[in-house]
């Protein structure tokens, strides 16, 4: 029996998966040069194989449908002879976070793909995710160098909101509501994810000799950096402890490591993630004035990472996703010949 033909939504899954899969192989393979912690060490090279597996079965995939396979990324945006640029405290918070960001995004493809053979790829693939995620947590947790979210006082029974103060009680200065368990989980993540941002900027900052790339990546650390310090703020404001990653960062290394292109496109997913983040604390964040700081933050995310795209753009570096055939074009295209 023949097997349906993809949806849009399975070719963009399988697309946008196969392009960030080629981005992340190239950079944990410098990762597996250069870790020195044994057991860390371990945590690269089982992330490295499932990345490539799925890698593999996508191309697959792309070949058994005459799917042209994006370029995405090879050998020739590393370079595998560079030093160490990143600490290995550094290189297991990203194996976190791919950890956290694949479950994510596999979950949506899992989801939102209606082939059997497509829905078990991703099902397998989200299941080694959660996995790796689980075993990372249990290495930094081992080492110490997990960092706890903050804790609060149990309550001693269940409350109800009483009147609209709960919600613009914030907005008052002199008298702001502290702040409820989903408020400090969202606000806690989003002060790690921008200490881990900031950390990554300062090393792909180090190590471009493109002035204009330069600076773009200066500016995104300055700007990781004033959105952690607000994180921060609020935290402390509630007296809840904000506790942000220590030993953390970047050698003194300024050999270039990355291509300019991977170094680029790494960070505009990281905005697209962020912005993605700050959307979800600000539907779940029941003060006024946490939605406003978080749609503000939205904003100056999405005009960075416009700029971005400006510097892709102008280098030919960005691939265009599969499209929808353009009908208009087509019938124009008829009427004139």
């Amino acid at each position: 029996m023949d097997k349906p033909i993809l949806t849009a939504s399975e070719i963009g899954m399988l697309w946008t998966q196969y392009i960030q899969n080629s981005m992340t192989n190239q950079i944990l393979k410098y990762f597996k040069l250069t870790v020195e912690d044994n057991d860390i060490k371990f945590l690269v090279e089982k992330s490295l194989t499932l990345i490539e597996n799925v890698k593999s079965n996508i191309q697959s995939v792309f070949r058994s449908e005459l799917l042209p396979i994006p370029y995405a990324f090879s050998d020739a945006d590393i370079n595998l002879h560079a030093p160490k640029l990143f600490t290995d405290d550094l290189i297991l918070l990203f194996i976190e976070t791919m950890g956290k960001a694949g479950t994510t995004a596999y979950s949506l493809a899992q989801a939102t793909s209606t082939r059997s053979d497509i829905r078990g790829l991703f099902s397998t693939v989200l299941v080694e995710y959660s996995t790796l995620l689980n075993k990372t947590i249990e290495v930094s947790l081992e080492k110490g160098l997990y960092v706890r979210p903050p804790s609060i006082t149990k309550p001693d029974e269940v409350e109800f909101i009483e009147g609209k103060a709960y919600f613009s009680s914030g907005l008052n200065p002199f008298h702001k509501r502290s702040l409820n368990a989903v408020e400090i989980l969202h606000l806690f993540e989003n002060l790690k994810t921008n200490s881990i941002g900031k950390v990554i900027c300062t090393g792909f900052a180090q190590t471009t000799d493109n002035k204009e790339i330069k600076n773009y990546f200066l500016k995104g650390k300055e700007t990781s950096e004033k959105h952690a310090q607000l994180f921060h703020k609020l935290l402390t404001e509630s007296n809840v402890p904000a506790p942000v990653p220590s030993d953390v960062g970047v050698t003194d290394s300024t050999t270039r490591v990355f291509s300019d292109k991977l170094m680029l496109f790494l960070k505009s997913v990281l905005s697209a993630t962020g912005q993605g983040n700050y959307s979800t604390a600000s539907t779940a964040s029941m003060r006024y004035d946490l939605i406003g700081h978080y749609q503000k933050l939205s904003i100056e995310v999405a005009l960075y990472a416009k700029d971005g795209f400006d510097i892709l753009l102008k280098n030919n570096w960005l691939e265009e996703p599969p499209q929808s055939v353009d009908r208009n074009q087509l019938i124009k295209k008829g009427t004139q010949s």
